[in-house]
């Protein structure tokens, strides 16, 4: 694992510019948000390092909330960051090297849009993960719905191919979606909150 970032993270990296690119083709305002939110992750990093942790920050090439069906009570449900293969060992050796018993979320919406960064961190170990995302908003229902009525919620990291690299269990919800409180009972009632 590395102390200090990687010329690629320093950069930028190419991920990151490209999901710059994403987002300014819809507006100005989701671009600025974007830029924002790898500001922040960027921040939240540097933190980390001064305070002599070892720090994968990981900027996804997409992200979003996956529910289950309502049919499915055992069902998966989490929000899922998908990095780039590049990404891979960075985040793996930081995975192995702890047991992350703390989270936090620093979310932001823009518009339709919302943008989070998940910090993961172990305290004993002195590692964190850190992945930045942005999804729409419409996205969380299902998922919100679900981990209401579970009262935890995960976070889940692969690759474009499919493969799982890695999943996270957190107490509680409202970190991720504050909203979900005012979801109906029924999930037949479900649509956009």
């Amino acid at each position: 694992m590395e102390d200090e970032p990687t010329e690629e993270v320093a950069a930028g990296g190419e991920e990151h510019r490209q999901r710059i690119e994403q987002y300014a083709g819809a507006t100005e305002s989701l671009k600025r948000a974007w830029e924002q939110t790898l500001a922040d992750l960027s921040a939240i990093a540097e933190e980390y390092r001064a305070d002599g942790y070892d720090v994968a920050e990981i900027p996804a090439v997409d992200a979003g909330p996956i529910g289950r069906d309502t049919n499915d009570p055992d069902g998966e449900y989490g929000v899922e960051f998908v990095i780039a293969d590049n990404y891979v060992d960075r985040f793996t050796d930081a995975f192995e090297a702890g047991e992350f018993p703390q989270y936090d979320v620093y979310r932001a919406e823009e518009g339709e849009d919302a943008f989070v960064v998940v910090e993961l961190a172990d305290p004993d170990a002195e590692v964190v993960i850190l992945l930045a995302g942005a999804y729409p908003i419409r996205d969380e229902t299902m998922c919100a719905f679900a981990a209401r009525e579970e009262g935890e919620m995960f976070t889940f990291v692969r690759t474009l191919d499919g493969t799982r690299h890695g999943a996270f269990r957190h107490e509680g919800y409202r970190k991720f979606f504050p909203r979900a409180d005012d979801l109906p009972e029924d999930p037949a009632e479900l649509g956009h909150f």
